[in-house]
């Protein structure tokens, strides 16, 4: 689906170059993982003649001969910190270091930086047909979809190349931001294979659902809750559902356990779990995976490799991932009653 190149291959520095990566933006979750990642490849590149210079807010990485690091953890306190570091700080930083080439994980590049330049895109949010209500989704997923996404499509279309994690991320950047083709790369997220149990289909495990996502309003925690309430009403018994979020993580997952008491559903919000007790759920239970946008969509492919039944969003990303497995099953992504049926379907069938 994607091309077989690492990052540091993709980058392609030049003997005795520097190379600025550039990611103050990276704290936790998906985002730090690929710069956890790039940097552990980085250290065992072999060419020890290019110079590494490591931009970032929290991370905590060894500085080695050829590896330099730069931590900036005041530019996380607000938007006034970050756009003085974007201004100002950063100007000075290049005018240090002066390299040859500046490696952006943070979805834009810099404005004032003339040479090379390759730019990691996260983002699904400015990429999505999904309308999101200021209301419902907040103001953040609001502003990024309407304001914010302008001005990274223009820095997008000034930098050499844009790296998407999907087909439908690269068309979408051709169509919305008028992004020449050849200048995006597909790279697929890495995952280790190692932990990956093989799924073991009995009526315990399909009856038993799982959903790894954060308390987000895309993630769609609720459309799931409300198929789970229609599979109970309809014959749905002896099941179990998990979340990995906690119930008192914000107003969202709030609501969505209120709703689970009210309507006496069997909801275990057990909150983030290891990587591998995710990889034990999937190997004993169906996925559950309403979110409706994802710049990968993670959990999919993983529930792919191990073999288990999964009820997705009937997104371009999900169909992508998804494709010719025979185990999938789909519906609209606001449409519980189509999803409970799925779920019912799949619970009665052994």
């Amino acid at each position: 689906m994607g091309n077989d190149k690492s990052l540091i291959e993709i980058v392609n520095p030049k003997p005795n170059s520097t190379v600025m990566i550039y990611d103050v933006h990276a704290s936790e979750s998906g985002a730090l993982a690929i710069l956890d990642d790039f940097y552990r490849q980085i250290r065992t590149h072999i060419d020890k003649s290019v110079k590494w210079i490591f931009i970032v807010s929290t991370p905590n990485y060894e500085e080695t001969e050829n590896i330099i690091v730069r931590r900036f953890p005041w530019v996380k306190k607000n938007w006034g910190y970050r756009y003085y570091f974007d201004k100002a700080t950063t100007k000075g930083l290049l005018k240090k270091f002066k390299p040859d080439k500046v490696f952006s994980l943070q979805n834009k590049g810099i404005p004032f930086y003339h040479k090379e330049q390759i730019v990691y895109l996260h983002l699904p949010f400015i990429l999505t047909d999904h309308i999101f209500d200021i209301r419902v989704d907040g103001k953040k997923l609001w502003l990024y979809q309407n304001v914010i996404s302008k001005s990274i499509f223009r820095s997008l279309r000034k930098t050499d190349y844009t790296i998407v994690q999907t087909h439908w991320m690269k068309d979408a950047l051709i169509k919305k931001a008028g992004i020449s083709e050849k200048q995006i790369i597909i790279q697929e997220p890495d995952i280790t294979t190692n932990n990956i149990g093989k799924y073991v289909d009995t009526a315990s495990s399909r009856q038993t659902f799982f959903y790894p996502a954060t308390a987000f309003s895309y993630k769609n925690h609720m459309t799931l809750l409300k198929a789970i309430n229609y599979a109970q009403k309809t014959g749905l018994h002896d099941y179990s559902l998990t979340l990995t979020i906690r119930s008192d993580e914000n107003r969202l997952s709030q609501e969505l356990s209120d709703y689970a008491k009210r309507n006496n559903l069997n909801v275990l919000f057990i909150g983030q779990i290891p990587r591998e007790k995710v990889f034990e759920m999937y190997a004993n239970s169906v996925l559950l995976f309403p979110s409706y946008v994802e710049s990968f969509g993670l959990p999919l492919l993983e529930a792919k490799l191990t073999g288990t039944y999964v009820i997705a969003s009937d997104c371009p990303f999900c169909r992508e991932i998804l494709d010719g497995y025979e185990r999938a099953m789909f519906f609209n992504e606001m449409d519980y009653e189509t999803m409970g049926k799925h779920i019912l379907k799949l619970a009665g069938s052994i």
